[in-house]
């Protein structure tokens, strides 16, 4: 599996020096010292070409029959729950990606404006927090229900749905590339689901991670 293409230019200690200062990236202690389930770049697409890179230290999954969902995080599920049992989390980034329908190898068109992703980051950074939503195309390497699963994300493009008052966005509109695994564990993945759910909204006032109802959702279709 290859990893993310990254050829654009990276200002990156410009980058990090004025997201940090703007409390949007304040993360620099990083994740070097655990084992990751992959790397994700976030690349703003506005006038400031800036560039954010992370690696993520857990990746869960849930398969069903109309929806794929896939959680990762920089930050374990322990801390995300301590911040609800009133440890607050001060740095943290989630991306939650949601797998509509199955590229064929072979068979499905290399269309650069297809999309079978729907994908929402959440940045938390000095305890504000940042709530980015969109869509990607991702080639998928393994089989949904298989013990592991690969996303190899491309052409995302996501903008800022929510704030708090004190995060300054430096990023929207902003383009995603990540290679990410996930381990198939509903049980962790709902756990995901649940805290984050209630993170988003204690942080912004309503509820931001709404699940549409099984019945409502379309079989997963493959292309």
């Amino acid at each position: 599996m290859k990893g993310p293409r990254m050829n654009h230019p990276r200002p990156w200690s410009r980058a990090l020096g004025a997201l940090s200062s703007a409390a949007l990236l304040a993360l620099s202690s990083g994740c070097a010292s655990h084992e990751t389930v992959g790397e994700a770049e976030l690349v703003s697409l506005g006038p400031k070409r800036l560039a954010f890179e992370r690696g993520f230290v857990e990746g869960s999954y849930a398969s069903r029959e109309a929806e794929h969902s896939f959680w990762f995080s920089d930050v374990p599920l322990s801390a995300l729950l301590a911040h609800d049992a009133g440890t607050p989390l001060v740095d943290g980034v989630f991306l939650h990606a949601q797998l509509i329908w199955l590229p064929l190898p072979g068979r499905t068109p290399l269309d650069p404006t297809a999309t079978n992703l729907v994908t929402r980051v959440l940045i938390v950074s000095n305890g504000e927090s940042g709530l980015y939503g969109g869509a990607a195309f991702a080639r998928v390497d393994g089989e949904p229900g298989d013990e592991s699963v690969t996303l190899e994300i491309e052409g995302g493009t996501l903008t800022l749905l929510e704030k708090t008052d004190g995060f300054v966005d430096l990023l929207s509109p902003v383009g995603l590339e990540a290679t990410l695994t996930a381990s198939l564990r509903p049980e962790e993945a709902s756990r995901w689901r649940r805290a984050l759910s209630q993170f988003a909204t204690n942080a912004f006032g309503r509820s931001m991670w709404v699940s549409a109802p099984r019945e409502n959702l379309p079989a997963l279709a493959t292309r």
